[in-house]
C-alpha cells in the first residue's frame, strides 16, 4: 500500500448488504436497503451518530439496491436501483433536518435504472450508465438534476454521452467541477467484459444549471478491474483515488489506484491490506476523510483511507521544547528588574536597534507570510512580490517625517499625537480603531497556522488555539515588550530557518535541481512579477504599485504595533536604522517565501505519485510533515507557531498600550503607576482572549485565502486612521472635524466600493487613504 496513504478501521456496518445507498448527511452517516448474500432485497435505513448505529423508525417505500446515494446539504438523496426483479425510477430523499429523520419523493428519473454511476458537481447531480431491466447491456445515458433551486422543484436533463462503450457499475468522480467516469463493465454476469476507457466532462452553464458539456478521453485504466457505483476519491490537489478488486487475476484481492489530473497518469499505490479482504465498491466523504466499504472475513467494515501522516513523538518533543523556551524568554524579563508601565511598554529605550528591526520584521510576517505566500505562489505566480519591494519606497518618508514626531513627544501610544494635533476625540478614535483591527488580527493570525497543522496532524484544531494563545499569553504578560522583542527575535531565527529548510528538501527532490526549478518556473510563467493591463480588478502593474505602496505606509506610520518598537530603542537615529534593518530582512525573505510556492509547485508537477494537501492554503505544512524528517519537520511546525505568536504577541502588548495610555490613564488621571501597570497586563490578558476565541469561531468558517480577507480588513480600519496621520503631519488646515469627518469617509469609501465595484482588495487601503485626506482637508477648509 502507498506509504501515503493509510487504512484505518472505523466501524461495522450494520448488516451484510451489497449494493446498499450509503451516503452522509451533516454528521449522520445513512446506510438503506442493500441485498443480502441470497438476493434478497432490503428496506430498512440505518443511522451512523457519533460512532454507533441506529436502525431508523421509518423504512424505504420499497426494496432496493444499487442505485445511487448522494448528499446534499442536510439531505441524502436515492436515486433508482432494483428489488432483484425490477429496475425503479424512483427517486426519494430522506432529510436529517434537526436531528428528525423525513422520507419525501421527487421528479422520478426519465427511465428506470440501476448499476449506474453518480456524483455532485457543484450543485448538479451527474448519473452515468446503468441499465434499465436485468437483461441485456448497459445503458449509455447522461442525465443531470439542477438543485440550485429547490429540490421538490428540480427537472431532469439529458446530457450528450461520453464516445464509448455503454456501461454497467462504473465509477465517477468530482474534481474542481468536473466529472470522470472511468472503467465498469459492458453487461452484468459472468461473461461480462471489462471495460478499461476512462472519460472527462467539462459542463457548460446556462442560468447557472448545466445544459450541456464537452467529452474528453482520459488514459485507459492499467488493469481490469471489477467496481460498484461508489465515487472515486478526490485526494490532495490533484488525485483521484480509485480502489478496486481485480477483476480476473487473484480474486479478492483490491488495488489502491491513483489518477493523477494533472497528467492524466495512473499510479499503482499497491494493495489494500487484510486478510482475504475485497473491496465493497462504496467511497464515502465525511468531514476531511474518505470512508470505504471492505469486505473482511464474513462481515462487511467502514476503514477510514486517510494521508495523515503521524506527527511522531519526536516532533512533538521539538515543538515543546520551543514552546518552553518561550515561556523561557517571558520568565527572564519579568524577573530581570522591577516592572513599571513605561518598561512595559517600552523597555525603557534600551533594545537595540538590530533587535527592533528584527522585531519589526517577525511581527509585519505573521503566519500570513510563512503559509499564505507560497500557497498563492503555488496557485499563481510572483505579482505580490512588487510589495515587499516598496517597502524601500516606505522607509525614507518614514524615517524622514514620521519618526522625528514620535520620538520627540516621548509618547507610549502613537494616538497621543493626534491629542497633540487635534482633540481628545480624535486620540481615542483613532485607538479605538487600532484596538478593533488588532483584535480582528489576532484571530486571523492564530487561526492559520492551527487550522493547517490541525489538517496535516490529526490534531485538534480548538487545542492547538488554546495551547498557542495560552502561551503566548504567559510570556507576553510576564515580560512585556522585552519579551515580546526578544521571542520576535527568535522566531524570526526559526521561521527563517524553517523557510530555508523547506526549500533545500523541495531542491533536493526535483530531478535537476535548481536548475530545472527555475526552467520549469519560467517555462511556465511561475516567476512572472508583473502583468501589464488597466483593469483595477486584475493584481496589474499600477494596481500592485499603488495598492502596495498603501498598503505600506498604514502600519509604518498609525499602527502602534510598529510605532512602539521605535518607541524602545535610544535616539531618533537608532529608530531610523531599525526600520532599515527590517526593510533589508525582507528583500532577502520575500526570496525565501516566494521562491519556496515555485519549489512546491515544480515538486508537486514533477512527482505526481505524491500526494499533496487537499486544499493550496494547507500545501506548505502537508509537505513539512510528509517529505521533512522527525525533529526537523516539528522545528518547521514550530516556526509555522513562531509566525504566529510574534505577530499576536505583539499586538497584545500594542493593544495594551493603546488601552492604558489612551482609555485608562485619560479616565483615571490620578491612577499610580502601579495600578497602571495592572491595567496594562489585565488588557493583555483580555486581548489575548478574546483573539483565541475568536481564531476558534473563524475555525467555522471556510474562508480559501485568508490573505486577501486580512487585506481587506486592513484597508477598512488601518487606512483611516493613516489618512489621520497624513492630515495632522503634512497639512496646518486639517481640523479636528476635518479628522474624525475624514476617517469616516475613509471606511464608508471601502464599503461602497466593496459593496458595489469589483476593484481588487489590493486597492482598498489606498483608496481608504486617498479618500479621508481629501475629505478631512475639505472639511477642515470648509468648516475654517
Amino acid at each position: 500500500m502507498h506509504d501515503q496513504v493509510r487504512l484505518n478501521e472505523y466501524i461495522d456496518l450494520p448488516a451484510q448488504r451489497t449494493g446498499a445507498f450509503m451516503a452522509t448527511s451533516g454528521n449522520t452517516l445513512i446506510f438503506a436497503g442493500g441485498l443480502d448474500e441470497v438476493g434478497e432485497a432490503f428496506d430498512e435505513i440505518w443511522l451512523l451518530r457519533k460512532g454507533r448505529w441506529e436502525r431508523a423508525d421509518i423504512r424505504l417505500p420499497k426494496r432496493l439496491a444499487h442505485g445511487v446515494a448522494i448528499g446534499f446539504r442536510d439531505e441524502v438523496l436515492l436515486f433508482g436501483g432494483t428489488d432483484g426483479q425490477v429496475v425503479s425510477s424512483s427517486v426519494y430523499v430522506i432529510s436529517t433536518h434537526g436531528g428528525k429523520l423525513r422520507l419525501d419523493s421527487l421528479t422520478q428519473l426519465p427511465v428506470p435504472l440501476a448499476y449506474m454511476t453518480g456524483t455532485l458537481v457543484d450543485q448538479t447531480v451527474l448519473l452515468a450508465g446503468g441499465r434499465s431491466d436485468l437483461s441485456g447491456s448497459g445503458k449509455q445515458h447522461f442525465y443531470a438534476l439542477n438543485l440550485n433551486q429547490e429540490v421538490h422543484q428540480a427537472a431532469w436533463v439529458e446530457l450528450p454521452s461520453w464516445n464509448g462503450p455503454e456501461r454497467v457499475q462504473a465509477v465517477s468522480a468530482t474534481f474542481k467541477s468536473e466529472f470522470f467516469l472511468f472503467g465498469g463493465r459492458d453487461s452484468l454476469g459472468t461473461q461480462a467484459e471489462s471495460l478499461r476507457d476512462a472519460y472527462r466532462f467539462v459542463p457548460m452553464y446556462q442560468d447557472g444549471r448545466v445544459v450541456s458539456g464537452e467529452w474528453q478521453r482520459l488514459a485507459d485504466l492499467p488493469a481490469d478491474l471489477a467496481d460498484g457505483p461508489g465515487p472515486a476519491a478526490a485526494f490532495g490537489l490533484d488525485h483521484l483515488l480509485y480502489p478496486a478488486q481485480q477483476d480476473h487475476e487473484q480474486p479478492g484481492e483490491s488495488l489502491l489506484l491513483a489518477y493523477h489530473v494533472g497528467t492524466d497518469a495512473w499510479m499503482d499505490f499497491g494493495t489494500l491490506p487484510g486478510e482475504q479482504g475485497a473491496w465493497g465498491g462504496t467511497l464515502i466523504k465525511w468531514e476531511q476523510d474518505w470512508l470505504a466499504t471492505m469486505d473482511v472475513g464474513e462481515s462487511t467494515v467502514l476503514m477510514e483511507l486517510s494521508k495523515k501522516k503521524e506527527f511522531g513523538w519526536v516532533n512533538w518533543l521539538t515543538l515543546v521544547v520551543y514552546l518552553g523556551f518561550m515561556l523561557w524568554i517571558g520568565f527572564i524579563y519579568d524577573k530581570k528588574e522591577e516592572q513599571t508601565t513605561s518598561n512595559f511598554f517600552t523597555a525603557g529605550g534600551r533594545i537595540p536597534w538590530w533587535a527592533a528591526g528584527i522585531s519589526i520584521y517577525g511581527t509585519q510576517i505573521s503566519a500570513i507570510t510563512f503559509m499564505a505566500i507560497p500557497a498563492i505562489v503555488f496557485a499563481t505566480d510572483w505579482s505580490l512580490a512588487i510589495g515587499s519591494v516598496l517597502i524601500l519606497a516606505t522607509v525614507p518618508i518614514v524615517v524622514r517625517y514620521y519618526i522625528p514626531f514620535f520620538r520627540r513627544l516621548s509618547i507610549t501610544s502613537a494616538y497621543e499625537y493626534l491629542e497633540h494635533r487635534f482633540h481628545k476625540s480624535v486620540r481615542l478614535l483613532g485607538s479605538v480603531s487600532f484596538i478593533l483591527f488588532q483584535l480582528g488580527r489576532t484571530g486571523i493570525v492564530l487561526y492559520l497556522p492551527a487550522v493547517a497543522i490541525a489538517s496535516v496532524t490529526g490534531s485538534n484544531i480548538y487545542g492547538i488555539i488554546a495551547i498557542m494563545g495560552f502561551i503566548c499569553i504567559i510570556y507576553t504578560v510576564m515580560g512585556g515588550i522585552e519579551a515580546v522583542i526578544w521571542t520576535d527575535f527568535a522566531q524570526v531565527v526559526v521561521l527563517m530557518g524553517g523557510a530555508i529548510v523547506c526549500l533545500i528538501v523541495g531542491i533536493m527532490h526535483v530531478d535537476g535541481g535548481l536548475d530545472a526549478v527555475i526552467s520549469q518556473g519560467l517555462a511556465e510563467g511561475k516567476f512572472t512579477w508583473y502583468h501589464l493591463g488597466w483593469d483595477p480588478s486584475r493584481l496589474v502593474l499600477w494596481v500592485c504599485i499603488v495598492g502596495f505602496f498603501f498598503l505600506n505606509i498604514i502600519p509604518y506610520t498609525s499602527d502602534q504595533t510598529i510605532v512602539q518598537r521605535y518607541l524602545t530603542v535610544k535616539d531618533e537615529k537608532s529608530a531610523a536604522k531599525s526600520l532599515w534593518v527590517n526593510s533589508w530582512i525582507t528583500l532577502p525573505g520575500t526570496v525565501f517565501f516566494f521562491g519556496l510556492g515555485t519549489v512546491l509547485y515544480v515538486f508537486y508537477t514533477n512527482n505526481p505519485d505524491v500526494v499533496a494537501a487537499d486544499k493550496v492554503d494547507e500545501i506548505l505544512p502537508y509537505f513539512v510533515v510528509q517529505q521533512l524528517p522527525a525533529g526537523i519537520a516539528g522545528l518547521v511546525i514550530a516556526g509555522i507557531f513562531a509566525a504566529s505568536q510574534s505577530t499576536m504577541s505583539s499586538s497584545m502588548n500594542s493593544i495594551a498600550a493603546s488601552f492604558t495610555s489612551d482609555i485608562f490613564q485619560a479616565l483615571s488621571q490620578q491612577a499610580s503607576d502601579r495600578s497602571s501597570l495592572a491595567a496594562a497586563r489585565w488588557a493583555t490578558i483580555g486581548a489575548g482572549v478574546f483573539g483565541t476565541v475568536s481564531a476558534m469561531f473563524i475555525a467555522l468558517l471556510d474562508v480559501q485565502f485568508i490573505f486577501d480577507l486580512f487585506q481587506e480588513v486592513l484597508g477598512v480600519l488601518g487606512g483611516s486612521l493613516a489618512g489621520v496621520f497624513i492630515l495632522g503631519i503634512f497639512t496646518k488646515r486639517a481640523n479636528t472635524v476635518g479628522a474624525i469627518t475624514g476617517l469616516i469617509i475613509g471606511v464608508l469609501a471601502v464599503w461602497l466600493t466593496k459593496s458595489y465595484t469589483d476593484i481588487s482588495v489590493y486597492l482598498y487601503g489606498a483608496i481608504s487613504v486617498v479618500s479621508c485626506v481629501i475629505g478631512g482637508y475639505l472639511c477642515s477648509y470648509f468648516k475654517s
